[in-house]
């Protein structure tokens, strides 16, 4: 196998693209679509209905959506709790995340929230609004702790479900009530060359990852990595939430961990990498065949397929179960309804405004909307930044410019076609990815000493098997 030199000009580095958040301001239900508002109780010292919320960090997005709500609406106060503030070290700059980076939360941030969260609402005195994207939301809703959202939503003559992704919220939902509303959502993706599957037998909707690892395996003698980008315990665990349900296995009440297909996964794993068929060095199209890469925006979605220097990148499912479950997609803020709450209908008209036209087309929404004509309006947007054409509250131009090879600006294009492609993408993503957190940490903590080499994976699985059946179970 030829010597490979890590990649540097597919490294899609976004170097300015202003992206400053609307301010507070006045709105009007005539103009905005704000939901009118509620005279529920409880009451704040000055006569307000106080609807509070709890999330892990209050993003831009949530605070210009308290602000217009609250001004709209003078008559509710949007009390928002967060465990870690937003980090704004970076201003109105954004950097376009590199293919195979980690761009959640930390993993102890999000296990603490999970935990004061899970205390409160056991306790009774979670929040009106929960955030719950890390909660086990199927739990909470079986001891009726959450409340449906069908019920608030089948009232309101003014919500059509038709209006969004009815697939994001069906992934979100997983079954016949509604107790999760995500207000965003991104893509996970693999870029790559689909011929090479084709010409496999291969469809990327129902691959396997046993059918990934047979087919970089057969392709190692041209001279490429089958995947790049990705250090063993990243490839690891995007693997176990692609297959989590066949790794933990449920029966009514009960849950069970499959621990030898776990090692089977982990062993397969580390032969790649001991075998040179994967790296988690930076590769380019030409030393690689396939990239992870995570789609949290329309913006990303646009561009990063654009090979800088090369061809054109096709967006490729990742390998999964062997069902046609769709591309799996995540979502930073999925919203539950406290069972409890005492001013359900001023919850929802809040929630209902995060989920308009309005808002979702705002430039502090990073992520995908949920609002159809919203996604619209970002990818037009995404082209006018492209072209030099938009401009911000203060007449400012917003543009993006990308870092090529040897440091010269590239303008990726985005034309009407392209558009198009993203938009129709969207009726194909189905499976919601995240997953329980603690079994994540659990795996992610026990593989680091099979991957050192300090324990074997029969081991680890069985430790893992132990430690995870005690935890679902109790």
């Amino acid at each position: 196998m030829r010597k490979r030199k890590a990649w540097q000009s597919g490294a899609l580095i976004l170097l300015c693209a202003a992206m400053t958040a609307c301010s507070g301001g006045k709105a009007n239900n005539e103009t905005s679509g704000t939901p009118e508002s509620s005279n529920s109780a409880p009451e704040t010292t000055d006569g307000k209905t106080a609807v509070t919320m709890s999330v892990l960090t209050k993003d831009r997005f949530l605070t210009e959506a308290e602000q217009k709500f609250e001004a709209a609406n003078p008559d509710i106060d949007i009390q928002i709790e967060e465990l870690v503030p937003a980090d704004t070290s970076g201003g109105d700059k954004m950097v376009m995340r590199k293919g195979g980076e980690d761009t959640g939360p930390k993993q102890e941030d999000v296990e603490k929230y999970a935990n004061n969260v899970n205390t409160a609402i056991m306790s009774g005195n979670a929040t009106d609004i929960i955030s719950v994207e890390y909660l086990p939301v199927d739990k909470y809703a079986e001891k009726g702790l959450l409340s449906d959202w069908n019920e608030a939503a089948g009232e309101d003559a003014g919500f059509n479900k038709s209006d969004y992704y009815e697939n994001v919220f069906a992934g979100v939902s997983r079954g016949e009530g509604w107790y999760g509303i995500p207000t965003s959502f991104s893509l996970d993706a693999m870029l790559g060359d689909i011929a090479l599957l084709e010409q496999n037998g291969l469809d990327d909707k129902t691959w396997t990852w046993d059918q990934f690892v047979d087919l970089i395996g057969k392709t190692s003698g041209d001279g490429k990595f089958g995947i790049s980008m990705m250090a063993p315990e990243a490839l690891l665990r995007y693997l176990t939430e692609s297959v989590y349900g066949q790794l933990v296995k449920k029966d009514g009440d009960s849950a069970t961990f499959d621990a030898d297909a776990f090692q089977s996964y982990m062993e397969k794993i580390r032969q790649m990498y001991d075998n040179g068929l994967a790296t988690a060095d930076r590769m380019g199209p030409a030393n690689t065949s396939f990239s992870y890469s995570s789609m949290p925006s329309p913006m990303e979605a646009a561009i990063k397929p654009q090979a800088v220097g090369g061809e054109p990148l096709d967006m490729i499912r990742p390998p999964g179960t062997g069902q046609d479950e769709g591309y799996p997609f995540k979502s930073g803020q999925v919203l539950g309804l406290n069972a409890k709450s005492e001013v359900k209908e001023a919850a929802w008209s809040f929630v209902k405004y995060l989920l308009s036209e309005e808002m979702q087309s705002s430039r502090s929404l990073m992520s995908f909307p949920v609002n159809k004509t919203a996604l619209s309006n970002k990818l037009i947007e995404t082209r006018n930044m492209l072209e030099g054409t938009s401009t911000g509250g203060d007449g400012k131009k917003n543009s993006i410019m990308i870092r090529g090879a040897d440091g010269e600006t590239v303008t990726p294009k985005l034309s009407d076609e392209d558009i198009e492609k993203i938009k129709n993408l969207m009726p194909n993503i189905g499976k919601y990815s995240n997953q329980d957190p603690k079994v994540l940490s659990m795996i992610a903590e026990e593989s680091a000493a099979y991957f050192s080499g300090s324990k074997s994976a029969d081991a680890v699985a069985g430790s893992l098997a132990n430690r995870i059946n005690t935890y679902l179970n109790e």
